[in-house]
């Protein structure tokens, strides 16, 4: 029985824990621990206790399912740490039945992080440059912890166990922190008239602040461009760098051209003197006169540094490099000085209303891949890689309503290119729900 005291014989638990942990015996284990759960009441008895009573017990898989109602109740009603949380999650990584609780356990403690961090942070800004440095410095870790809930919960087979916690994340997420920081963000885009905020980098002078210097040292350097790789994802692709022991890695943020949209950021990216927007409706950016728009013509663009500073580059896709074998791989790093390498996951999934709610999936993908990419790399020798991206990204996981969406339509000379964020024309009007920057601005 489970009631009054009782005590185990020290064989007895020995054997318990062997067969708990035996993979060979593992369904048979599992059968009987199911029907001693019903016939023990298991699950009546446990009601009667605190869930940090049993944290070290993992007999019976209806122990995992109270210990994680429990926390998210304590954590809903801020009765615990944050500290406390991951103590216990660690606690339970141990135990039989975590594998089929993962993704909740991982989703409660990326919750509890993110409640915490959102308490201690201060989310006031005196300017541009001051908004880039306290997120490149700890604002980032909100869209990171949260991006890491979502995700878990999404995976997990019973997220209706984390409903009320995911009701608390998504409000504080939107209000406390989204709405504040945008509000405060914004008044600053309000009050610029040029798009800069030193001492960060623009990014049109991304190759000539990051990869230029290699080369002037006869360096070679192979340029990863990811799409939609947002600043908090490359501060988790440091941390998997790091963990590999044989690679260094730094992050520095730099800012996106305005309006932060494909075209613009990949051409913003190449070696250039001046970019421009072409006079039609397909967006295009021309760099230095010539089209930037696909990997032919931005090959074209590295293939002019041969003429202007004597080094040989070229642009690829991330999957055909993938395809190389190593002699192939060998060959393309040996004949160049420089190689961008234009890789896509997160931006086919998040610019797409249909398949946005997907876009947390693609950064796991995109991880494993930019690790993929990294490994081939210096696997046929490569020692100076930098990993950067076109622009970043904002989700959050409910659906935004129609209104929150402005409906203004953009009036002046010639409109060219209307998008949900940004549009593009000539000689356009003021309107108090746009901010309007000319091309020199």
């Amino acid at each position: 029985g489970t009631e009054g005291q009782f005590s185990l014989m020290n064989e007895a638990l020995i054997f318990l824990k062997r067969w708990k942990d035996s993979i060979r015996c593992k369904n048979s284990f599992e059968t009987l621990s199911h029907q001693c759960a019903e016939d023990l009441d298991i699950e009546g008895n446990l009601i009667k206790r605190d869930f940090r009573e049993v944290i070290d017990i993992d007999y019976f898989y209806v122990i995992d399912q109270k210990i994680i109602r429990e926390l998210v109740h304590t954590i809903v009603q801020r009765t615990v740490s944050s500290a406390e949380v991951s103590q216990w999650v660690r606690q339970r990584k141990q135990t039989h039945w975590y594998p089929e609780f993962q993704n909740l356990y991982e989703a409660i403690d990326a919750a509890a992080q993110f409640i915490h961090t959102l308490d201690e942070a201060d989310l006031t800004i005196d300017s541009l440059a001051n908004g880039i440095e306290r997120y490149s410095n700890f604002w980032y870790r909100l869209d990171q912890l949260y991006r890491k809930f979502i995700y878990h919960v999404r995976c997990s087979a019973q997220s209706s166990l984390l409903e009320s916690l995911s009701e608390m994340v998504e409000n504080l997420y939107v209000n406390n922190y989204l709405l504040t920081l945008n509000d405060q963000w914004q008044s600053f885009v309000d009050s610029t008239t040029n798009w800069f905020a030193p001492p960060i980098y623009n990014q049109n002078r991304f190759f000539e602040r990051w990869v230029e210097p290699f080369l002037k040292k006869d360096r070679k350097i192979y340029v990863i461009i990811s799409d939609a790789l947002r600043y908090e994802i490359g501060d988790e692709l440091i941390s998997l760098i790091r963990k590999e022991d044989r690679y260094e890695a730094t992050l520095e943020p730099a800012l996106a051209m305005l309006p932060s949209y494909t075209q613009l950021g990949m051409a913003a990216l190449l070696p250039n003197t001046t970019l421009t927007l072409a006079e039609n409706q397909s967006g295009t950016v021309k760099v230095d006169g010539q089209s930037s728009q696909g990997i032919e013509n931005r090959k074209k663009q590295l293939e002019r540094l041969e003429s202007s500073i004597s080094k040989r580059g070229t642009a690829i896709k991330a999957e055909e490099l993938l395809n190389f074998n190593k002699d192939k791989c060998r060959a393309l790093l040996r004949d160049h000085d420089v190689v961008y390498i234009y890789h896509n996951r997160i931006d086919a999934s998040g610019d797409k209303r249909e398949s946005e709610e997907q876009v947390f999936e693609a950064v796991k993908e995109t991880l494993e891949e930019l690790g993929k990419l990294i490994k081939k790399l210096t696997g046929a020798n490569a020692s100076n890689i930098i990993v950067t991206a076109d622009h970043g990204f904002i989700y959050q996981n409910r659906i935004l309503a129609e209104s929150d969406f402005t409906s203004v339509d953009p009036q002046g000379e010639q409109i060219l290119l209307q998008n949900r964020r940004f549009n593009l024309g000539k000689n356009l009007q003021d309107n108090s729900s746009l901010h309007k920057f000319t091309s020199q601005q």
